[in-house]
């Protein structure tokens, strides 16, 4: 089926383009809501109609008479719905061949081949504390993010931005400077705008003992970049590259960037101070790139570390950023334009909205002001933050509750998916009979074929998951199957008497079982195989 969504893609897109002279970007087709309303459905006659003016149900009723000439053979029908919906019912033929590849295929049958050369950058915390609960969301929406770009053929490295250098720097050294002399029993203030978590106690301590001599910017800056790796690690999260902000600066790369757009006329000087000329790229004021007293602005270093991005040779940029920094996309993008990099999407941000923890019991604040997200882990397990992290959409507050998150009843999602994975290898184990594509032509009861027809939508959902950048419609995705599947499971007798109807079913269960573990590995969450 998912040879067959290409093609009706393709197919589609050159119908309208022929017909409309209207290029269509992805996806073209989308998943219909319910079931009586096919497998497929698609709404590009109405988007057409407001460009041309036409009635949408003329247009869907051309390009029907065009679809059928095609693929008419591999759908049962195609459906017209007012205003102007087009909707495609799969034939029994065509699922049953769907299901057929993927045992034969297993995850491969989901995979795509050869597409971009992907920089995908995400938490970038500043290295001056252990990571937060909110670092923590974006942190696993990266990763999945990054395992969704694999799944699609994209070739992705993991960056984190290591912003060490500037105030923020020079305060957390000093900071620990007044915690060894806290130690060492002497008169101690820290200072305004400092770190007071109890972390720095640690590091002044262990500075004492192993770093005396060593320089304590240094001291300091690797000790927080290891306790950040160390938080990672308790969610499987590693990175290709640590980018530092301070190389940047001590290359001459932010010097080198700042000549550039000089040499092209687009910095000028007021006040005092170097201005980027960015109103020139749809910003909505100039910006400040190098102060009066001569020191370059963050903004300046930005423009150098996606300067240097783009200069790696990267077909497309990802940037995971927090709601603080949504007004930064356009001066960045405005950036890009100046250097020379003009394709309009060769930089997504995706913002990640900020994360608030639901209990019936409070936990303690042990590192200053906030939560770590280590000790969240701590409290639910790696597998269960991972997929709480991922159930609302980037763009939506989350709420996480702590008490669902631990919860062994079907109330908790995670938990009613890990049942799926258990209750299908426990029906493995009761039978010596193995799957068999060659049965699954034996499949007639409507809960067998919705089954299958449900299953062949995983390879929509990523290709929606990918192009939306969004993990949690794989969450979605994950959790309908298994409620379908429970239902499956409570009217349909898999270890049946007829020998042809028990290996016909015990492949829908393999291919379920297939996409239940590629899901949850792309989730990067362990399947639970016994419970």
């Amino acid at each position: 089926m998912k040879n067959f969504y290409d093609k009706a893609s393709s197919l589609l897109k050159k119908i309208v383009e022929k017909n409309y002279n209207i290029s269509l970007g992805h996806p073209v087709w989308e998943l219909s809501s319910r079931q009586k309303f096919g497998d497929l459905s698609t709404t590009v006659s109405l988007k057409i109609a407001s460009k041309i003016g036409k009635n949408p149900l003329e247009i869907s009723q051309k390009i029907k008479k065009e679809l059928t000439k095609k693929i008419g053979s591999e759908v049962e029908k195609i459906e017209l719905i007012k205003p102007g919906f087009v909707n495609l019912f799969f034939s029994k033929n065509l699922i049953i061949k769907a299901l057929e590849k993927i045992i034969e295929n297993k995850k491969d049958y989901f995979k795509e081949k050869g597409k971009r050369k992907v920089l995908i950058e995400f938490v970038s915390a500043n290295p001056t504390g252990p990571l937060s609960i909110a670092h923590g969301r974006q942190a696993v929406v990266g990763d999945v993010i990054a395992n969704l770009l694999k799944v699609q053929g994209d070739k992705v490295k993991r960056e984190y931005y290591l912003n060490d250098a500037g105030r923020q720097m020079e305060l957390l050294v000093l900071s620990v400077k007044e915690r060894i002399k806290e130690i060492e029993g002497k008169d101690y203030q820290i200072p305004e705008g400092g770190y007071k978590g109890q972390y720095l106690k640690k590091i002044a301590s262990d500075y004492i003992r192993d770093g005396k001599g060593s320089d304590l910017y240094d001291f300091c800056l690797s000790s927080l970049q290891n306790l950040i790796k160390l938080d990672l690690e308790k969610l499987d999260i590693s990175f290709d590259s640590w980018f530092s902000q301070k190389r940047l600066i001590e290359k001459g790369r932010v010097e080198e960037a700042i000549e550039f757009l000089e040499k092209k006329g687009l910095v000028y000087e007021k006040e005092g101070a170097l201005w980027f000329n960015s109103t020139k790229f749809s910003d909505d004021k100039d910006r400040v790139v190098r102060k009066s007293d001569g020191a370059f602005t963050y903004f300046a270093s930005d423009i150098a570390y996606h300067y240097d991005k783009c200069r790696r040779g990267y077909d497309k940029l990802i940037n995971l950023w927090g709601p603080d920094h949504h007004g930064y996309i356009g001066r960045i993008k405005s950036a890009l334009k100046a250097l020379g990099y003009k394709k309009e999407d060769l930089l997504t941000v995706v913002i990640i909205q900020l994360v608030s923890l639901k209990s019936k019991q409070r936990m303690s604040k042990r590192a200053g002001t906030m939560i770590r997200f280590s000790e969240l882990i701590k409290e639910v397990g790696k597998d269960a933050a991972r997929f709480y992290y991922l159930t609302r959409k980037n763009s939506s507050h989350l709420d996480f509750d702590i008490d669902l998150a631990k919860a062994s009843s079907f109330d908790n999602p995670l938990y009613y998916i890990h049942y799926v994975c258990a209750r299908i290898e426990s029906i493995f184990k009761k039978t010596d009979k193995k799957p068999d594509k060659n049965f699954s032509k034996y499949l007639e009861e409507p809960q067998e074929l919705d089954m299958v027809r449900f299953l062949l939508q995983f390879s929509l959902c990523l290709q929606k998951s990918y192009y939306w950048l969004e993990p949690a419609f794989l969450i979605e995705y994950l959790k309908e199957l298994a409620a379908l599947f429970h239902k499956f499971y409570e009217k349909v007798r898999v270890l049946g008497d007829d020998s042809k109807k028990t290996k016909a079913r015990l492949n829908i269960l393999q291919a379920t079982k297939e996409v239940f573990y590629f899901g949850l590995e792309i989730l990067g969450i362990e399947p639970v195989k016994e419970m």
